[in-house]
Formats: C-alpha cells, structure tokens, sequence
C-alpha cells in the first residue's frame, strides 16, 4: 500500500466521527476552460487507488469529464489538519459499462439518496417551491445514474500540525510505482 494511502486510511479513521470527512471538492473544468468546483461524497477506494463517486449523466459534472477526464480532488480533514491534493483521471462507468459495479453503489445508497435522481434533470428550472415529486421506480437503476472513478496519478499531502508543517509529494515512477518526495510546505 502507498505510503500517502496508509496516510489517507489513518486520515479517515481519525475522523470517522465527523459526517464532513466524507466530503471533498472536486474540479473539472468546462469546453472553455472555465474551472467549477463541487463538494462530492466519498463512497470508498478500490484497490488500485481509484476514489469512487455516484453523479448523474445529466450533470454538469458528467458532461465537463466526458470532454476533458482530467480533475482534482481536495479533501481536507479538519480534526487532524491534513491537506490532501489528487491529481486524477477520471472513467465514467454506466449500468451499459459495469453493471455490477453501478448496481452495487446504487445498493448501498439509502431511499431517500436514490429518489434525489427521480426529481427531474439537475440544473433545470424549479417552477415553485412545492415538495420536489418521484418520476419513476426508485427501486431500479435509472439509466443516468452512474459511478466515477478518479484514478489518481499524483498526491500532493499537507499536514498543517507542528512547526514547521509536513508536505510530501507522491507520484508513481516509469514502473507504476509510488515514490515520495518530502518538500517544503
């Protein structure tokens, strides 16, 4: 295991407490080149280092990564003060591309989480402010539902406690193998 992974795991059972440790931004940018930055929720590693993330075919999010795989992830864990930085690639996976896999995120969200991708398209007008009405069987994967997979390439890692502060960079060498970099904060 990576030496920033055995970090990241510490990390998040440190603050496995605090419902936000689960939480980090993620950046894309649009055809332009225009960045946008969202907070997105963690739904676990694989084992080949790849964050793993549900969104909607519909997005914003999925339109940008289908242009341009390339994003950021900044997930910043307040109780323990580290800063982690992930350079990633991105793969969209649909039921059409690994049903398994998008069944199983789609399993573990609870009924309240899966009728969120039954109120309509994200980013559409919303005519008045009535309860938001279930279009569809949320026991069934809705075919816009999806699963990112951000393969991270590179780790920028900032530990905020002491004096002076621990900054590291991993990357992976000409043989797929993670190496570290101790820099200067």
């Amino acid at each position: 295991m990576p030496q920033w992974r055995q970090g990241l795991t510490k990390s998040l059972h440190q603050t496995r407490s605090m419902p936000e440790s689960r939480y980090f931004q993620l950046a894309t940018v649009d055809e332009s080149g225009a960045p946008f930055c969202r907070t997105v929720v963690f739904r676990g590693i694989t084992d080949d280092d790849q964050l793993i993330v549900i969104s909607d075919t519909r997005s914003e999010k999925f339109n940008q990564l289908a242009q341009n795989d390339k994003a950021q992830v900044c997930w910043y864990f307040s109780k323990t003060r580290e800063q982690y930085r992930f350079s990633c690639n991105a793969l969209v996976m649909t039921a059409d591309d690994n049903f398994d896999l998008v069944k199983q995120q789609w399993d573990k969200l609870s009924d309240a989480g899966k009728k969120q991708f039954f109120w309509g398209e994200p980013g559409t007008p919303r005519n008045d402010g009535s309860a938001l009405h279930i279009e569809g069987d949320f026991k069934q994967v809705p075919s816009h539902f999806c699963t990112l997979l951000l393969a991270i390439q590179t780790v920028d890692y900032l530990n905020l406690r002491g004096n002076p502060q621990n900054r590291e960079w991993h990357q992976k060498d000409e043989n797929g193998n993670w190496v570290s970099q101790s820099l200067i904060p």
